[in-house]
């Protein structure tokens, strides 16, 4: 890939300094290297994001014989997925302050702002103590280091979105922002394939040790990288475009003003909150713990299925760019109905089932995450973008995705049934399929 030199960059932002009256797609002016450079930052960097976020997830059953003094193995795994919970309810405070930071100050320094956040909250938990060490601390110490990746994630999803879509080209806005979540999920494929590797090699009584440090211990040069491609980066054409013209808020206009659009947004991640992030923060431990599957098995499968996940998402990006997002949106809510307690069942069927449920499980939800970041963004105007997507984004998510793996395993330990995790991810569609039908179509629209 061809990287921009800095007279590149400057011509992209005299691209956009000449007052336009709407959007007259003034990124389809710039140079195609600029736009790819935008791709390829926000890719690392919400790769690293996402590696550092799903690193807990992937050892949440060491974290919870190491930082836990419960002796039931199920026990220590739901203190372990409490503590990840407490991550998703910091998510609306950093959905607040950075998407307010991220509509003020710019989309850029908001990003670089998250990053670092993200890399040396998880660089501390590598550091840390274990409950052997100093006792209850330990717990405290973790609950503090989970809540800054909160705040990050918060504002980082939106924003990232923001800044992708706000890059493309008018009609590839749904592939552009494809990448937000297609590159997430990659860095989560990358955690557990780190976290597989050291098993393989260390064994697990030095991954007890110290083997499971390690994954988080290497944000320290991941951080590094992220921060320098974003570092690099040149301001969103609409964001400059917006910030040049100074343009009055139309009067009694504010955020709140777009709550229909925000409980749209809410309503929509019901099913796609509670899908991705039993795919992204419950299968691992789940195949482990629950179905006693072998570690190649389960982490072959995990990994393989979510570098599929990521390549759908891709593709129904750009699918959506000619078909448009509520389609995708709504077939994506009536397959949740009709194929997520039979992905369930094929889980706990054998080791062919639980490559082929969750294949099935990513199928659907690479079409929700290949539609929304487009889809959501398109929305709002470009004053509150990153605000608006973001704290209903987080919102939904603090909601369900935090308490998805909490529910599914009180939902095997209530019924005895392995497959009943499956109910709860139908319920959720039940809820998004009328909301996805309520969503305007916005393909081709201007963006504000």
């Amino acid at each position: 890939m061809t990287v921009p030199n800095e007279a590149a960059l400057q011509a992209a932002d005299s691209a956009v300094a000449a007052p336009v009256v709407g959007d007259v797609d003034a990124v389809s002016s710039l140079d195609p290297g600029v736009r790819r450079r935008a791709v390829v930052a926000m890719s690392v960097g919400n790769m690293l994001e996402y590696y550092d976020f799903a690193g807990y997830a992937v050892l949440a059953t060491i974290i919870g014989k190491l930082f836990f003094a419960a002796t039931d193995p199920v026990a220590q795994l739901s203190s372990a997925f409490s503590v990840f919970a407490v991550a998703f309810v910091f998510r609306p405070v950093g959905a607040v302050l950075f998407g307010w930071l991220a509509d003020k100050v710019g989309r850029r320094s908001t990003l670089l702002i998250v990053v670092t956040i993200m890399g040396v909250a998880t660089i501390v938990i590598g550091l840390l103590p274990t409950y052997a060490g100093i006792g209850v601390t330990a717990p405290i110490l973790l609950v503090v280091a989970r809540a800054a990746q909160g705040l990050s994630l918060g504002g980082e999803f939106s924003t990232s979105a923001a800044f992708l879509v706000e890059f493309a080209p008018r009609h590839r806005r749904g592939f552009y922002g494809s990448f937000t979540y297609g590159s997430a999920i990659l860095g989560s494929a990358v955690g557990v394939a780190l976290v597989f590797g050291l098993s393989s090699s260390l064994g697990s009584g030095a991954m007890l040790s110290y083997g499971w440090r390690i994954p988080f211990l290497l944000s320290f040069p991941l951080l590094l990288v992220g921060f320098y491609l974003r570092y690099r980066l040149s301001e969103t054409p609409h964001f400059q475009q917006l910030r040049r013209a100074r343009a009055p808020v139309p009067a009694g206009e504010n955020l709140w003003t777009h709550r229909k659009s925000m409980f749209q947004v809410v309503g929509v991640m019901v099913a796609m909150a509670t899908g991705s992030y039993i795919l992204l923060s419950f299968m691992t431990s789940y195949l482990l713990t629950v179905l006693r599957y072998s570690p190649t098995t389960v982490y072959w499968s995990v990994i393989a299925t979510a570098v599929f996940g990521a390549i759908v998402t891709v593709a129904f990006g750009r699918i959506s760019d000619s078909v448009g997002r509520r389609p995708i949106l709504v077939t994506a809510c009536v397959l949740v109905l009709l194929f997520s307690y039979p992905a369930f069942l094929l889980l706990s069927s054998g080791p062919l089932g639980a490559w082929l449920g969750q294949f099935v499980l990513w199928f659907i939800m690479g079409m929700f995450s290949g539609a929304i970041p487009a889809a959501f963004s398109e929305l709002f105007p470009t004053r509150y973008r990153a605000a608006g997507f973001g704290i209903a984004y987080a919102v939904a998510t603090a909601a369900l995705s935090g308490v998805a793996p909490l529910a599914a395993t009180a939902l095997i330990r209530a019924t005895g049934s392995s497959a009943s995790p499956g109910w709860y991810l139908t319920a959720a569609g039940l809820i998004s399929l009328p909301v996805a039908l309520w969503v305007r179509e916005s393909v081709g629209k201007s963006l504000d």
